[in-house]
């Protein structure tokens, strides 16, 4: 009895353990998708900076925000007008917390780079460097307009690993839209201007037949192909963690039915 009761405490200790990495690759997702890492200046002066991670959503989505607060176990959650915003805001927490967890799990996004911008103005703090100029030029660099690759696209990782389930699951929770036309038809859709290899990385994991679309500079994704949206709802099924999980369960039902 006491080897029976050892052997399941292991293997909830295990499943916890599952969870808990699951949840936070939904996370790192939403942050690529939707997410926002700079440097701030804390002063009208420009002499004193701190490091900032944000993500904002609609405030219908206020579900997927909350969720992200509670695994982080750190940050801010403010409104305004329709949207709401986690903020994680300080050095010591990107030390302690962020840092750590984007080492773990790597951004797939040009956000890789700014995580990595993030850690050299932390280091200049530390041996003294950070004067107002050097933090300006590393802020410079986080121009959107250079799309930098996150090196995970290029060390031969296979599209599967790369493409995480839950991962995906929060990059579609942050960019994905799950669609009923009027004549019922059913669709996929999911967009990016910046990052698109990710675009073009998911069209290839699921072999999507259907071209993908460049309009001024922003790669969408649609599909109304039933064999692929079947594809796709069974890998992020109950992945989902914010109100598009509520919205999928209810386009998921529809799409069965037409089986």
């Amino acid at each position: 009895m006491i080897q029976q009761y050892k052997k399941k405490n292991v293997i909830s200790s295990e499943t916890k353990r599952e969870d808990i990495n699951s949840e936070q690759k939904w996370a790192i997702g939403i942050i690529d998708g939707d997410g926002h890492i700079g440097l701030e200046w804390t002063n009208k002066e420009k002499t004193k900076y701190v490091p900032v991670l944000k993500v904002t959503l609609h405030r219908y989505n206020a579900r997927a925000v909350y969720r992200l607060k509670k695994i982080f176990k750190i940050g801010k959650i403010t409104y305004s007008g329709d949207t709401i915003t986690y903020r994680v805001r300080g050095k010591r927490l990107w030390h302690s917390v962020l840092i750590p967890l984007f080492g773990k799990f790597h951004l797939r996004s040009m956000k890789y780079e700014a995580v990595l911008i993030i850690k050299k103005a932390l280091y200049m703090e530390q041996v003294g460097n950070a004067t107002p100029n050097n933090i300006l030029k590393l802020q410079q660099s986080l121009d959107r307009k250079t799309d930098h690759i996150s090196p995970i696209w290029r060390n031969g990782t296979d599209l599967k690993d790369i493409l995480d389930l839950d991962w995906l699951a929060g990059f579609i929770e942050a960019e994905g839209s799950f669609y009923i036309l009027n004549n019922g038809q059913h669709g996929f859709a999911i967009g990016q201007a910046y990052d698109q290899h990710i675009i073009i990385g998911i069209h290839r994991l699921f072999k999507i037949k259907s071209a993908l679309k460049n309009r001024n500079n922003y790669m969408m994704l649609d599909t109304k192909n039933t064999e692929t949206l079947h594809l796709i709802a069974d890998a992020i099924n109950k992945r989902l963690l914010g109100v598009k999980s509520f919205e999928f369960s209810l386009w998921l039902r529809t799409l069965r039915k037409k089986k």
